[in-house]
């Protein structure tokens, strides 16, 4: 329910309104900061390229930069994203044998064209489709695989309507689609947490199979149907030659996360987390790393031709055809397809930004399936910082210990854990906890005892760790709980105080029970403040008294007695804003009535009054989804922004 505030005299309206404009006045007069765009590039290429080698019809679906056609094969790329509602594509299938007849989903729905992308038709019945499979025998029958919020989705009117087809399965989240050429009425899905499942009655009703918990990527063997491969999330990849009644594992790749299989010819193909893509020559017993790339290999495909589609996070996209399988050595000499096209692009799609305390040139940015990138000089160039260790292809939140910047720490969506780095960020340890579908959000470190805070979106609660991310405790209880009683509080974000550091707050839900949580006994019992929907807390950093929240559609929140009470403070902001997910209000240390504050859909907001009113502060942000704001500890005035394309950072002219 949203907040409703009532003023009962004419002449508050009327003197908050001269004050907003007073402060877009007096911006516009030292007018001295705008945005540029600094990268990184090249988007993510995480959804299946799809090829057509009698046409030679090529497309790449980018995760930024939409979708891109080449029929020239791969000579030459071109945008064809007229009609679609985003460019984060995050799968695609192309009917075989008809290149003009393809599908392509977005974050928001599914689209199909039937004149190779010219015009696009879409549906919002099927939202985060991440694979989709064809009926090789009915062009209108299709498979589409959801996640996070899971599920199996089925058109059989080439994709007008959609129905769930989740019997037996449940809905987890489904990364993964594999189809029977022989028998289109078999299917094989990999899921988060659930395992592995398949279905003999065209999606009617599901049977889980003997694999592990969760299953990344399945593979039918394109010359057996009974074979079939299935790559986990870090126990590498296992095998069944009974068409799924029993499953061996047969071996991995040096990384075991395995995001994507293929098999061309005798080559099995692994693109895993954070090394690239691996091959076997003999069924998966044995792998060689292809060196192709050091990041993420999304994804994997084959053309009729035998052809080797790779996508990656950063590195762009590869072939590798059949003549160059037959030279040595096995998985060598690919060919980069899009380059010059990925490379200008400035699309990653983001999430949350981490400055070092210690050397503010030094920032992380999480992306959405591009993995960790990093930068050592402010932005002006850009690497995988994921390379050693770090095997998420969606991290999330990143917190570094103010005391000790060595310690840095990076949460992960679906599964994917925790990750620490006790060398700056050069290398990375996973460490799992909780359920498999553990989904890290929000983390905080204690500028006092080096404690670390984790709030997750899964239902997983709240958790604690003393020891510097080796171990973990969970915490989300209610005062005077018993043993093993939770709250089940799930949220964005957990915020320190940095001025009393026993006391924690929590933007978090417990059923329909949504708002600020407190902690006054550093995590050991929580009490609800405030029920307004919110994503991220701020604690002023020279006073505890003054705490802001980003809500959820009411703009921003302000407690002047240290989270007993809230007020709405959004005068100046659009109606209904949504605040940065990832992003908390943003405090000027020097000067802390300066705040800024993140929104998707309207850009950056600045207030030089304590939230009292705001203006836009947009000059030169191309892109208004807002999803994660970070203030240079050194340069308070620069500030960085991380949006649904790219990086901006503010310049003083």
């Amino acid at each position: 329910m949203k907040p409703q505030i009532e003023l009962t005299a004419y002449a508050v309206l009327l003197s908050l309104a001269c004050a907003a404009v007073a402060g877009q006045n007096e911006h516009q007069a030292t007018g001295h900061e705008d945005w540029r765009s600094i990268g990184p590039a090249p988007p993510a290429v995480e959804a299946a390229i799809l090829s057509d080698p009698v046409s030679h019809t090529l497309y790449l679906g980018s995760n930024g930069g939409g979708v891109l056609k080449s029929t020239d094969g791969g000579a030459s790329f071109a945008p064809m994203n007229q009609g679609l509602d985003s460019l984060s594509i995050t799968a695609m299938a192309m009917v075989a044998n008809h290149p003009e007849h393809i599908y392509a989903a977005t974050i928001n729905g599914v689209y199909h064209s039937v004149d190779g992308g010219a015009h696009w038709a879409g549906t919002e019945d099927v939202n985060t489709a991440v694979t989709f499979a064809i009926d090789p025998k009915n062009a209108n029958v299709v498979y589409a695989g959801l996640a996070p919020v899971g599920g199996v989705f089925k058109t059989t009117d080439g994709g007008a309507t959609w129905a769930e087809v989740t019997n037996g399965m449940g809905e987890p989240a489904v990364f993964s689609l594999a189809i029977d050429a022989n028998d289109s009425n078999v299917l094989y899905a990999g899921t988060l947490g659930a395992g592995g499942f398949k279905t003999v009655d065209g999606g009617a009703t599901w049977t889980p199979l003997a694999v592990d918990p969760t299953v990344c990527s399945v593979l039918i063997d394109p010359a057996n149907s009974n074979v079939i491969y299935a790559g986990t999330n870090g126990s590498g990849i296992f095998k069944s030659i009974d068409a799924g009644a029993s499953f061996a594992r047969i071996g991995s790749p040096r990384v075991g996360v395995v995001l994507s299989l293929a098999k061309s010819g005798g080559e099995l193909y692994a693109g895993t987390a954070s090394q690239g893509v691996s091959v076997s020559i003999d069924g998966g017993r044995n792998w060689t790393n292809t060196g192709v790339s050091t990041g993420l290999g999304l994804i994997l495909s084959v053309d009729s031709g035998g052809t080797v589609f790779l996508g990656t996070n950063f590195d762009g996209a590869f072939e590798r055809s059949p003549a160059q399988q037959a030279s040595p050595p096995a998985g060598g000499s690919w060919r980069r397809l899009a380059w010059q096209y990925l490379k200008d692009c400035n699309c990653q799609n983001g999430h949350a930004l981490g400055i070092d305390p210690a050397d503010h040139e030094h920032v992380f940015f999480s992306t959405n399936d591009g993995g960790l990138l990093v930068t050592h000089d402010g932005g002006r160039s850009w690497s995988d910082g994921g390379t050693n260790g770090l095997v998420s292809r969606s991290p999330r939140g990143i917190a570094f210990d103010r005391q000790q910047s060595r310690h840095v720490y990076v949460g992960s969506v679906t599964g994917g854990g925790l990750f620490t780095s006790h060398d700056h960020g050069e290398h990375w340890q996973r460490h799992l906890f909780g359920s498999s579908a553990l989904y890290v959000t929000g983390l905080s470190v204690d500028p006092i005892d080096h404690s670390l805070y984790i709030a997750t979106v899964s239902g997983d609660g709240i958790w604690k760790s003393v020891d510097f991310g080796e171990t973990f405790t969970r915490i989300d209880r209610a005062p005077q709980a018993g043993p093993g009683v939770y709250l089940g509080l799930t949220g964005r974000n957990v915020t320190v105080d940095p001025n009393n550091h026993t006391t924690v707050y929590a933007s978090a839900s417990r059923g329909a029970t949504v708002g600020i949580w407190r902690s006054r006994d550093a995590g050991a019992s929580w009490v609800q403040v405030d029920p307004t929907p919110v994503f991220s807390v701020t604690v002023d950093p020279g006073d505890s008294r003054v705490v802001y929240a980003g809500a959820v559609d009411a703009g921003v929140l302000k407690s002047i007695d240290g989270g007993r009470s809230f007020a709405v403070k959004s005068t100046g902001l659009p109606d209904d804003v949504t605040t940065s997910r990832t992003g908390n209000v943003q405090i000027d240390p020097r000067i802390p009535t300066t705040l800024y504050v993140g929104t998707e859909g309207n850009g950056v907001y600045k207030s030089l009054d304590g939230g009292e009113s705001w203006f836009e502060f947009n000059l030169g942000l191309d892109d208004p989804n807002v999803f994660g704001l970070a203030l240079d500890p050194v340069s308070p005035e620069t500030v960085y922004a991380s949006t649904a394309s790219s990086v901006f950072k503010t310049r003083r002219h």
